[in-house]
């Protein structure tokens, strides 16, 4: 083979002769040039500079749009595998090797959104009792509800959802429509003897008014816990197993979805056990024949033209995720939730808002 031409190397010197971020697509470029201006380290993983997928940290609420949060909890887990009190740690850590812009739709959150990491919920009022800790989290997310911020929560048992939909539907006066994937449908009644767990929180939430069983759509169900989900059957929920979704494609979920919720206001929440237990074994409770990653994000992504409120990640669990494949799977699931909610948000209130790290 003859050596390569000339002119053929000087193009490609040409080529690798330019900075780091000097990018050529626009979706990419014009961001991350604004985002070196404003001395975002976009390389390093420095975690005393950098927040949840590189967002400023900061506690106050004026001017923001999206808050990220994590919720340290696994007081209320009703099995023997404690541990998703370490998921924000995690999901922050794997966050920082996420696109700041998503590489399929092109859409930059940070443009997009005023995105702030709010940090942890920190639980200092009894903080070993459930009850009080469920109120700590209320408070924190009627904050937000009274700000009109979008939270992105990051958990910790799934239970934590109870105290962020009792905020963002203002304690039941404005219901929300739920999208809840789950491998368990956490309808049950007094399971365990305890009325709020991770076993019966959407179960409770209805009875509450925080969200409408009618207008609620369940993905993912199989295994262990259908027995217990009567609640869901015979409140109005639409009930879709995994198996359902496995022999159908994901396009009459989305139909489901959009038929049953429409455009009213909506949060959606995962719960990491929907993924199947071989591409997720760093959950609470693992369950076989369930959605891989890219259904998820198939869902996710087929929902954007929807009016979704607030959206959170729940279950991940490091201590049962010793490569911590399952932490990288359930932080790019997050930073589609990001792009989501970044779309979302913006297009309710008629324009961008962009982040900024400098002040």
């Amino acid at each position: 083979m003859p050596p390569i031409e000339m002119h053929r190397l000087a193009k490609y010197r040409a080529l690798a002769d330019r900075g780091l971020w000097d990018i050529d697509e626009p979706a990419f470029r014009d961001f991350y040039a604004r985002a070196k201006r404003e001395g975002v380290d976009l390389v390093s993983n420095n975690f005393s500079t950098l927040g949840m997928f590189r967002a400023p940290h900061r506690k106050d609420l004026t001017a923001v749009d999206i808050a990220l949060t994590g919720i340290p909890m696994d007081i209320g887990v009703p099995n023997p595998r404690p541990g998703t009190r370490l998921a924000p740690r995690e999901v922050r850590y794997w966050s920082l090797d996420r696109n700041l812009v998503h590489y399929l739709t092109k859409v930059c959150p940070f443009d997009l959104c005023s995105i702030i990491d709010w940090g942890d919920v920190e639980f200092e009022e009894d903080a070993y009792h459930l009850d009080a800790n469920l109120e700590t989290i209320y408070r924190v997310y009627a904050a937000y509800q009274g700000a009109g911020i979008s939270p992105l929560t990051i958990g910790g048992e799934h239970t934590c959802t109870y105290g962020i939909l009792k905020a963002m539907s203002a304690h039941g006066e404005q219901p929300l429509a739920l999208i809840h994937l789950d491998a368990h449908a956490d309808t049950s009644v007094g399971f365990g003897g305890t009325r709020i767990s991770d076993a019966t929180l959407f179960q409770v939430a209805s009875v509450e008014g925080f969200i409408d069983p009618e207008r609620t759509v369940q993905i993912g169900l199989r295994g262990r816990g259908l027995p217990r989900a009567d609640f869901s059957y015979a409140s109005g929920m639409q009930v879709i197993l995994a198996d359902a979704v496995h022999a159908q494609g994901i396009a009459p979920v989305l139909e489901r979805i959009h038929e049953v919720i429409g455009e009213r206001p909506c949060y959606l929440s995962i719960d990491t056990d929907v993924l199947d237990c071989a591409v997720m074994p760093g959950t609470t409770l693992p369950e076989p024949f369930g959605l891989s990653g890219l259904q998820v994000r198939e869902i996710i992504l087929g929902v954007r033209d929807m009016n979704i409120v607030g959206a959170d990640l729940m279950e991940l669990s490091p201590p049962y995720d010793a490569g911590g494949m399952s932490a990288c799977l359930a932080s790019g699931l997050a930073f589609e939730l990001l792009c989501l909610l970044a779309e979302c948000h913006s297009r309710r209130n008629g324009r961008p808002r962009q982040t900024h790290w400098s002040v």
